[in-house]
């Protein structure tokens, strides 16, 4: 019987380099920073805008200290003064990739973010992402440590190499380029329209979110 062959694995330091560059996107993050990062997911994942006060309550900082660093940050969105999306998520419908929680139906920026978000909620959730080359739906379930039940089995993601410009508009500059897609030839075609994207596998996608994520939030992940 003929062996099965595999598509080579993304080499590690390439996922690893693409963790770099995205963590340096991002504004740099001491302890008390990586806090309140963290705690502005967790309390919009339950389903509402977060406000100024709760914030600061959960990440143990001052009310003044918390506007200082929000005021600081490109990549919120806001609803009159409180937090209706952040880095990635959002509780309003916004975009094609559905990210249900508890359930609670959450919105990502991305197809990556439903990847790496789940280990800084420590939730598991049910993902649900369409395709915009064909309009499939690409799902799985996605815990803090892995991810598994992708269909279809052969899906793959887009990615763009970061850029330190990107933060300025995060959402056309990024999260536009970055989708699932059900194979490779799918994903491959869309690419070849997108100068400057490239595919993972999926696995490869979620190795790169938790390189990512251990490197900007840290400590603050196991609190």
């Amino acid at each position: 019987m003929e062996a099965a062959t595999t598509r080579p694995v993304e080499p590690k330091s390439r996922v690893a380099a693409l963790a770099g560059g995205f963590v340096s996107m991002f504004p740099d993050l001491n302890a008390e920073k990586r806090r309140v990062a963290v705690q502005t997911y967790r309390l919009l994942a339950r389903g509402g805008p977060v406000g100024r006060e709760e914030l600061a309550e959960a990440a143990g900082v001052s009310l003044s200290r918390l506007n200082e660093m929000l005021d600081g940050w490109s990549g919120i969105f806001y609803e009159e003064e409180a937090i209706i999306g952040f880095w990635g998520l959002t509780p309003r419908p916004f975009s094609k990739h559905l990210f249900a929680v508890e359930g609670r139906t959450l919105y990502a920026w991305c197809a990556w973010d439903t990847l790496f978000m789940p280990r800084i909620l420590g939730k598991t959730a049910q993902v649900e992402s369409t395709d915009p080359e064909t309009g499939s739906i690409v799902r799985m379930t996605v815990t803090p440590d892995e991810v598994h039940s992708i269909e279809p089995s052969a899906a793959v993601m887009s990615i763009l190499e970061p850029k330190d410009d990107m933060m300025e508009d995060l959402v056309s500059r990024l999260c536009h380029f970055i989708y699932f897609f059900p194979s490779r030839e799918i994903g491959e075609a869309w690419a070849a329209r997108n100068p400057g994207c490239t595919l993972l596998t999926v696995q490869e996608g979620f190795e790169l979110g938790r390189l990512k994520n251990e490197d900007q939030f840290g400590e603050a992940l196991r609190d």
